[in-house]
């Protein structure tokens, strides 16, 4: 009896000292670099993510540090103070990413989304990295995709979006945009009658039945129209009950606010007069208007600050057409970090460029390719198909309010 007492009191310790040190997180204090895990940590923010997916198989510590969500966050945030955007085109298949900062806009890379039921796959929105797909042989099936990371996750939205209250149902409007109080995602999709928001997180929809304005149901040849993604929300513009990205003083901004996953109205900014026409987008995580009187041949670019007012950013002057043709015609993607700014023309893809110091808008090389889409994309650790921290809900789970 003496003997069991002893092995006891002496295995018992060692039982709980292991069980210590298996509970014990790997963190970046555990490296043996000759480099603080400060000085490492922001050396690592600042690289791309190619560069990262190779570093993961340096060590455990490592590997830890650049899978963790606080990780991917900062690196993110670097990522869009460093303006590491690349062009994102699409033909058919095929995508191919090119350098936004170089001369001649050098080919990085061409890929070809994995899922076979998604060729041809039509890019509806992207939001910080993330790329929404949707079947085009299918309405009810989307995927959400990182280029940079190649990972990706299906998801479908329910039978009864396509049939509600017993009438067929079409998407008016779509958006995706990121909560950064929770870190996540969101898929917007406006229809008729409601609108129905995907969370990243949940892994699961919420419809929405209160609307701040009637929206007509689409007419053959109307297009669908896709939200400009920015500090937490998503802009549309209203006008007749048609939602679209064009701007007069008749219309109405409206805004999907991810907080709340209500839909606002904006009001129209002062400086849109009677016989201006504008249009929304995107300039250094801005809300954006670019426009002008409507027979000017020169446009302006205004930017939303935090507290809402507007700020002017510059003029392009020397437009090829008088202001309502070039805006109907050049779709504004963005600006390099030369504060270079990107257009893209329809009805084909034309890519170009307006430098303001030389105040000249010039043509890409790339205008004689066949790639009718264009996008610009971040550079992103984030990983759609590894967030998920609640089970799929069914169907009928679904949350009406």
């Amino acid at each position: 009896m003496p003997k069991k007492k002893l092995l006891t009191s002496i295995n018992t310790p060692n039982r709980s000292k292991k069980k210590k040190l298996h509970k014990r997180k790997v963190t970046f204090e555990d490296d043996t670099s000759i480099f603080p895990s400060e000085i490492l940590l922001n050396i690592l923010t600042r690289l791309p993510v190619k560069s990262l997916l190779r570093f993961k198989s340096v060590s455990k510590p490592w590997n830890v540090m650049i899978s963790s969500n606080e990780f991917k966050k900062i690196h993110r945030d670097q990522s869009k103070a460093l303006g590491r955007e690349k062009l994102l085109l699409q033909s058919r298949n095929v995508f191919e990413f090119r350098d936004l900062e170089s001369s001649l806009l050098d080919l990085m890379e061409n890929q070809q989304f994995p899922l076979k039921k998604f060729q041809r796959a039509e890019v509806w929105c992207l939001c910080d990295g993330l790329v929404l797909l949707r079947n085009p042989r299918a309405y009810k099936n989307y995927v959400l995709w990182n280029p940079s990371t190649r990972e990706y996750r299906a998801i479908s939205c329910p039978d009864n979006h396509l049939n509600y209250n017993e009438e067929p149902q079409r998407v008016r409007a779509c958006g995706l945009c990121y909560d950064s109080s929770v870190g996540d995602y969101k898929v917007i999709l406006i229809y008729d009658l409601f609108y129905a928001v995907y969370s990243l997180i949940r892994d699961s929809w919420t419809t929405k039945t209160s609307f701040p304005c009637p929206v007509l149901p689409l007419l053959p040849g109307d297009l669908i129209s896709f939200g400009i993604s920015t500090a937490g929300c998503v802009f549309w513009s209203l006008i007749n009950g048609k939602i679209q990205l064009f701007v007069d003083r008749a219309s109405t901004i409206i805004y999907f606010d991810v907080k709340s996953d209500g839909v606002k109205n904006l009001s129209t900014p002062d400086f849109v007069g009677e016989n201006d026409f504008f249009y929304l987008a995107s300039v250094k995580g801005c809300l954006s208007l670019y426009g002008s009187r409507i027979e000017s041949k020169e446009l302006n670019i205004w930017i939303m600050e935090q507290d809402g007012s507007w700020k002017w950013l510059m003029n392009i002057c020397n437009l090829p057409y008088i202001c309502k043709t070039f805006v109907q015609d050049r779709e504004l993607l963005g600006c390099t970090r030369n504060g270079d700014i990107v257009f893209q023309g329809w009805p084909c893809c034309r890519i170009f460029i307006y430098y303001p110091r030389q105040q000249l808008l010039t043509e890409t090389e790339l205008s004689s390719k066949d790639l009718p889409i264009a996008s610009l994309c971040l550079d992103s650790l984030y990983s759609p198909s590894l967030n998920v921290k609640h089970k799929r809900k069914r169907q009928s789970d679904m949350m009406f309010n």
